[in-house]
């Protein structure tokens, strides 16, 4: 028989056989991993969704300061009213205080108004330092959470190994709601008291990290290890940006040391008449002081602005 034959009769089917089959099953894998991701997909959206709602209705039962003096540690009985009756006493005081030094009206108003917010200020500095305490100690946590599961460690003996060796005690307590109450209350809810205690995106990654994996019904260890190398990645990129900033920093502290090294200068060099004016005069007290106000404002606005998130 003709080779030409064979190959018309014989090679090119089986060819076109066996380039269908592995075609076939291709697409079948290929129609397997979209529908896999397509669910968690929906889970994960689903998640988002209903975790949205919960805030949306946690914020309608608690007032913003409520929250926040929640997030600062500060659980008790008429918290609100002792921080708002601290804010005002600290206006009035700093105020009357003032007032020895200045008479005038629109000083000691502004003054007032400016130095209630200071404890706000101070709640905020607080609710940060926590924050990042807990975020340091999460991060250790996951760490070696992954590490034992990878090791063949189950999930919740991995954390509560890991919880009972973590250095930072408000991390400890804050862990502590899900290990001791997530068999009488469930996780959910437990999840829910610790976004109320701890204000941390962090938190709320690894929370839907964990429901994913257990929805998905497999080992998640994998998942939780791309999130520790996102968190070490952030962590790097904050602390490069940080030392950015810095700069900028020192360079608008150089810049006031300077206007004031000038003012004394000039003041020197006209005999006095720059503090007669700002400060034995009415009208030169308002200026400076408005002056003062802008400054620190200044100030307050570059900090924002080079504060990673």
């Amino acid at each position: 028989m003709d080779s030409t034959v064979i190959v018309l009769i014989v090679i090119i089917p089986v060819l076109l056989i066996t380039t269908g089959y592995f075609l076939y099953k291709y697409y079948l894998e290929y129609n397997k991993k979209n529908r896999i991701i397509s669910i968690l997909l929906e889970d994960t959206n689903k998640i988002l969704e209903e975790n949205k709602k919960k805030e949306q209705l946690s914020k309608k039962d608690g007032s913003f300061l409520r929250n926040k003096l929640a997030f600062a540690g500060f659980n008790q009985r008429f918290a609100e009213v002792y921080f708002i009756f601290i804010s005002l006493a600290f206006g009035i005081l700093l105020s009357l205080f003032i007032s020895f030094l200045v008479s005038s009206k629109v000083i000691l108003g502004s003054l007032f108004v400016i130095a209630s917010f200071v404890p706000f200020l101070v709640l905020k500095k607080i609710i940060g330092n926590r924050k990042e305490e807990f975020n340091v100690g999460l991060k250790i946590i996951i760490d070696k959470v992954t590490s034992m599961m990878k090791s063949g460690v189950g999930f919740e003996q991995s954390l509560k190994k890991s919880v009972i060796t973590s250095k930072s005690k408000f991390t400890r307590e804050v862990f502590n709601i899900y290990i001791n109450e997530k068999d009488i209350i469930g996780e959910e809810k437990c999840f829910k008291k610790m976004f109320d205690i701890v204000e941390s995106k962090e938190l709320r990654i690894f929370y839907l990290v964990i429901s994913i994996g257990k929805q998905s019904g497999g080992k998640f260890s994998n998942t939780l290890e791309t999130l520790r190398k996102t968190l070490h990645d952030q962590e790097e990129i904050k602390q490069q940006i940080l030392s950015s900033t810095q700069e900028i920093r020192i360079g608008s502290y150089m810049i006031i040391a300077l206007v004031i090294f000038l003012y004394f200068m000039l003041n020197q060099s006209l005999d006095d008449v720059l503090n007669e004016h700002f400060f034995e005069s009415n009208e030169g007290n308002i200026q400076m002081f408005f002056i003062i106000v802008w400054i620190a404002f200044g100030l307050f606005i570059n900090k924002v602005m080079a504060k990673v998130k």
